[in-house]
């Protein structure tokens, strides 16, 4: 008998697409730092204080050693599902630190760094990621799908963009409460394709809500890329048709983030929402379930190298005077540390038990939650043996 043919799919890797923040200038986006990082870039240094930029850096660190183990974690049966953050972490990080702290933020799916600035704990953040019962959504979202009341962070959908109007309509809700409170909504270039993306703007088009949508455009939708997302040359412009502010800036640059997210909370008094395209980069996987080997080419990967947010932060603060060689280790080392002390404390953290799930469905319990509670656990008795 003949063996089995084996068949390897080895997918079909697009040629590599120049890197966008090079051509800055031409492309209309705004930019701070050049690729070393210093202050060359089309709109100037918003000249933040040492601490607030140390801080960005630090967070970004953080942020890059929370995927590190997080990955670990994953490939090692430990977790369950890991989402990279790699290569954007300035995008988020830079725009959440524009915002004052009773500001509401609707997070993503890579926004981590959004939870950090914002004072979670590393205990807290991996008994989300862990599905642990004493954590904010009591263990019932997949990792990374973060969100903390206390800290005015609404967690994503699983849907992609879905919740972008609920983003909206909260701003509205605040207006027309008459409170000085803002928003921030964070998702993919690929969510620009859903009929939720065209509703929020339209509505934030009307009704002028103080949000800002941001658009982390990475260059792709899972594998899809954006030239076939999209006929339109940026994501930016997209917010034309319904009459919202917009603007294009370098995702990997936090001072260029920070100083536009600053000007579209400044402008909201007048204007109402802005729609920020954010040009960055995935570095890593989608998601752990992912391969982006059969779509994108290693090469396209490098390019992107020389733009990273983390070196450039690091090059901007060593000629400001602000960070000395000795402290990236330290740097290291210390968030290294604390995040696998919050492993070893989330994980020792007893776990959301089944029938959970039926809880805060509604207000009550009902007869159909209950029958479906009861019938779940003489299952889970049994082994399904009925």
């Amino acid at each position: 008998m003949n063996a089995p043919k084996i068949v390897s799919f080895e997918g079909a890797p697009r040629e590599p697409v120049p890197v966008p923040l090079a051509r800055a200038d031409e492309l209309g986006i705004e930019q701070v730092l050049d690729a070393d990082g210093l202050p060359r870039g089309n709109r100037p240094d918003p000249d933040l204080d040492r601490a607030t930029v140390v801080k960005m850096y630090e967070t970004m660190v953080t942020v890059a050693a929370l995927d590190r183990i997080g990955w670990q974690l994953q490939r090692s049966g430990r977790m369950e599902f890991w989402i990279p953050s790699r290569g954007q972490e300035a995008s988020h990080v830079g725009s959440t630190a524009a915002l004052q702290p009773t500001d509401w933020i609707f997070l993503s799916d890579r926004e981590p760094g959004s939870c950090l600035w914002r004072g979670a704990s590393l205990t807290r953040m991996f008994a989300q990621f862990f599905g642990r019962a004493d954590e904010p959504l009591k263990g019932r979202r997949l990792p990374l799908l973060l969100g903390d009341r206390s800290l005015n962070i609404v967690p994503p959908t699983t849907q992609v963009g879905s919740y972008i109007p609920h983003a909206a309509g909260a701003a509205w809700a605040a207006k027309l409460r008459g409170e000085s409170t803002r928003f921030i909504v964070y998702f993919g270039d690929g969510a620009t394709s859903r009929g939720e993306f065209h509703s929020a703007l339209n509505f934030a088009g009307i009704h002028h809500p103080p949000i800002v949508f941001l658009c982390q455009n990475n260059g792709w939708a899972v594998s899809t890329p954006n030239d076939r997302q999209t006929a339109s040359p940026t994501f930016a412009e997209k917010a034309d048709a319904y009459a919202v502010r917009r603007v294009r800036v370098d995702g990997n640059d936090p001072l260029a983030v920070y100083a536009a997210t600053a000007e579209a909370l400044a402008a909201m008094p007048e204007h109402g929402a802005t729609l920020i395209e954010s040009v960055t980069y995935r570095m890593g996987f989608h998601t752990s379930s992912d391969n982006p080997d059969l779509y994108r080419r290693d090469d396209e990967v490098a390019s992107w190298q020389e733009w990273d947010p983390i070196d450039r932060t690091r090059k901007y603060l060593h000629h400001r005077g602000w960070w000395e060689d000795d402290q990236e280790q330290a740097l290291i080392e210390s968030a290294e540390a604390e995040i696998r002390a919050g492993v070893k404390e989330a994980e020792a953290l007893p776990k959301a038990t089944p029938e959970s799930q039926f809880e805060d469905v509604f207000e009550s319990s009902n007869w159909m939650l209950d029958e479906q509670r009861d019938r779940l656990l003489e299952d889970l008795a049994t082994g399904g043996a009925r």
